[in-house]
């Protein structure tokens, strides 16, 4: 997992792929942007606009994925993000869909990592996440989830 504000000279230094992702998440103006779909490179690179509620976690569910690399990026407010090295390691799962892998329970050692407006996480397949956990009770915030296949980096 990476984790760093939007807009950090760091990100000169990723694969194009991932760098497309974050510039159009530090040029967009996600307030006339609505909730939805859009494609950046075709289904290589897309972008997913949401508002979400958060929850307490025992209402989360960690996830993974193995054709796509996540990029989170908070527009405002924010959330705990769980997160845990998967480790080559299965776990049993509550629900398979598409690139979508829910666990059923969290993994050991997963921490609480807090997320906040101007964040971004690259979270890779080998990265165990649970997003939208409550920080101290639920909020309405915005943010935006870019995919960029992981054969494009």
């Amino acid at each position: 997992m990476i984790l760093n504000k939007i807009g950090s000279a760091d990100a000169a230094k990723y694969p194009e792929a991932l760098r497309m992702a974050l510039d159009y998440l530090a040029t967009t103006d996600f307030s006339t942007v609505a909730d939805g779909v859009y494609e950046l490179d075709g289904r290589d690179v897309f972008a997913t606009v949401s508002t979400i509620t958060s929850k307490n976690i025992n209402e989360t569910h960690p996830e993974y994925h193995k054709e796509y690399v996540d990029v989170q990026y908070w527009i405002d407010g924010g959330e705990l993000l769980g997160w845990a090295p998967k480790e080559g390691l299965e776990y049993p799962l509550i629900k398979e869909e598409g690139d979508l892998f829910l666990l059923k329970d969290g993994p050991e050692g997963e921490i609480l990592v807090p997320c906040k407006a101007g964040d971004y996480a690259v979270l890779f397949p080998w990265d165990i996440h649970r997003p939208g956990i409550a920080v101290t009770k639920s909020l309405t915030y915005r943010k935006v989830v870019v995919k960029v296949r992981f054969s494009k980096i």
